[in-house]
């Protein structure tokens, strides 16, 4: 423990000469040959901890936790010698969606003990849109329709929802293929819950919709690869479409909290800005393709 507490005290003398890996909301660093995690919020940092320890005990490949600052909102995870499916810089072949898609079904298929309860996650969606709609008050033209639009299919969708340990960010940048072994990881667990698959399924079609190197038989080899392990939700169209306005709205939240919105050249600001006024082609054209190939499997 104490080479721990050693290991953090020269993190913090020497970390402007560490490599830092790109993160929304936490710093992430290499640290000989460790990643230290500063977190935001001792929320995200248990929500890590848990996720980490659950699938520790599964057959999903997750980074090991070394130590944990309580006191600190640090983690300390083994490193994990690889390349990350980063969308940035990576186009996935068809045979890596595939893997991904069917990593995904094992990760849901995991069982869930608790007690599902369909109610709570719709509370926690509409507890969400009421900050949403106060901090786009000025703005309320724009997206006044989207904001009732979620506010009434997130009462409608969710009826007998199946819960599942849901990643709450499952995308390419939090996959770490590593070498030689060639084995999948998945990494980033901050927003680890219980609640809708589909809400991981719609984080990775969301990388999918946004580049324009993926087609629909990109998406059919992620979607294959995930059904080929466990059924796809029911009514993955409709909570497509939801999803994708549902967190346009709360992009659009981020920047404007950022002071980065109206004024910004950030493409993803105005992807999120069109998506949120139900604007957006993309969000048109990744609705069809999956309709033709939930409509193929029948």
């Amino acid at each position: 423990m104490e080479n721990y507490l050693d290991l953090i005290n020269d993190y913090f003398k020497e970390q402007n000469d560490l490599i830092c890996f790109n993160s929304y909301s936490n710093d992430v660093r290499l640290f000989k040959n460790h990643i230290i995690k500063t977190f935001i919020s001792r929320e995200r940092m248990e929500k890590c901890i848990v996720g980490l320890q659950i699938m520790s005990n599964t057959p999903i490949n997750v980074p090991t936790i070394q130590f944990v600052s309580s006191e600190r909102n640090i983690i300390v995870e083994n490193y994990i010698e690889g390349v990350a499916l980063n969308e940035y810089t990576t186009h996935l072949t068809r045979r890596m969606l595939y893997d991904i898609g069917k990593l995904m079904g094992d990760f849901h298929n995991i069982n869930v003990s608790s007690k599902d309860d369909e109610n709570a996650w719709v509370i926690t969606i509409l507890s969400d849109m009421v900050k949403i709609r106060q901090k786009l008050a000025p703005y309320e033209e724009d997206f006044i329709e989207s904001i009732t639009f979620v506010e009434n299919e997130s009462r409608k969708l969710f009826q007998n929802l199946h819960f599942t340990y849901v990643h709450g960010d499952f995308r390419p940048a939090n996959i770490i293929l590593s070498q030689p072994e060639g084995n999948y990881y998945l990494i980033d667990f901050e927003n680890f819950t219980i609640g809708d698959p589909t809400l991981d399924l719609y984080k990775m079609l969301s990388v999918l919709k946004s580049y324009k190197d993926y087609n629909n038989d990109d998406v059919a080899a992620f979607l294959t690869g995930y059904s080929d392990v466990r059924t796809l939700p029911t009514e993955l169209v409709d909570k497509w479409n939801f999803y994708d306005v549902y967190y346009s709205l709360r992009s659009v939240r981020r920047a404007i909290n950022d002071k980065h919105f109206r004024n910004s050249e950030d493409q993803y600001i105005r992807n999120a800005d069109r998506s949120a006024q139900r604007k957006n082609p993309k969000t048109l054209m990744m609705a069809n393709w999956l309709e033709e190939y939930v409509n193929n499997l029948h």
